[in-house]
């Protein structure tokens, strides 16, 4: 049975999941999330980014993320842990800086066939397994403590193998590729009310020019500013997926001057104004 993931948490949640409720119908999680896959493949978007997210392949968003499901195999399963932000702030406490940054930048690792890489997805399967024990029908009065020390072990366990990750990634990024990932993580979060280039140079403390430099060169040949629209038009569908929410109060939520503006952006990049889309998420047709 198909079950709803919820885009928010107040204690840890451990679910088997095909991730259907995420398909063509991105939601922002305002908890950190945990995926692994365990069989078959997806291809998830960030709404800047796309992941190949196939069998032994994890993918982690420590404070929260948007996540659509692109397309999917039939036979795709995954597991996700959720943890509430507050909890993970605790957790991460002692954790080096540098390990923090190296997972916001790098989400997604593809385990390899060698016996170093197959010994820590079988470890990370049994944190799963361990949430589970501890968490899914468990109303232990110790449960606050198991889950803080749960994520905290989780975090610290998690971290300890980003050299093995680092050295699969092969030779040390350049700075351009460096620049590359903070930007899309700057992306990622900034996405909802910064719009223009400027901003996201200014904040890597570099021109523009450079920023275009570095992007064209490595990803996939795509303008700072194409990505920055991409990230906006999927939270826009993820705002238009509520029915509460008219156009007006999307436009003033991104920072759009009006809702025309809103309209004309939208339609730019899907050929749909705001409203023909919502008659087709309805009709379960949006692609």
């Amino acid at each position: 049975m198909t079950e709803t993931l919820p885009t928010d948490t107040a204690s840890i949640r451990c679910l088997d999941t095909d991730l259907a409720s995420l398909q063509h119908s991105p939601c922002h999680f305002r908890c950190g999330i945990y995926l692994v896959c365990t069989q078959g493949r997806a291809l998830v978007s960030t709404g800047v980014q796309r992941y190949e997210f196939d069998a032994e392949t994890e993918l982690i968003f420590l404070t929260g993320s948007l996540i659509e499901v692109m397309e999917a195999s039939p036979d795709f399963r995954s597991r996700v842990l959720l943890f509430p932000q507050d909890l993970f702030l605790k957790a991460i406490l002692p954790i080096d800086t540098p390990y923090f940054n190296y997972t916001h930048e790098h989400p997604c690792y593809h385990h390899t066939p060698d016996a170093r890489s197959q010994k820590t997805w079988r470890e990370m399967l049994l944190w799963m397994d361990m949430a589970q024990m501890l968490f899914v029908d468990n109303d232990s009065p110790f449960r606050a403590q198991h889950e803080q020390n749960y994520l905290q072990s989780l975090l610290m366990w998690l971290f300890n193998t980003i050299p093995e990750k680092q050295a699969a990634a092969g030779s040390t990024f350049s700075r351009k590729q460096q620049l590359c990932h903070r930007f899309m993580q700057l992306v990622r979060e900034h996405g909802t009310r910064q719009h223009l280039v400027p901003f996201y140079a200014d904040s890597l403390c570099i021109t523009p020019r450079y920023l275009y430099e570095a992007t064209t060169q490595y990803l996939d040949g795509k303008t700072p500013k194409q990505l920055i629209d991409e990230q906006l038009v999927a939270e826009i569908k993820v705002l238009l997926n509520n029915p509460t929410l008219s156009a007006t109060e999307i436009a003033a939520q991104l920072n759009f001057a009006d809702q025309s503006c809103l309209t004309r952006f939208f339609k730019k990049y899907t050929g749909l104004s705001p409203k023909a889309y919502r008659l087709q998420m309805r009709a379960g047709t949006t692609r």
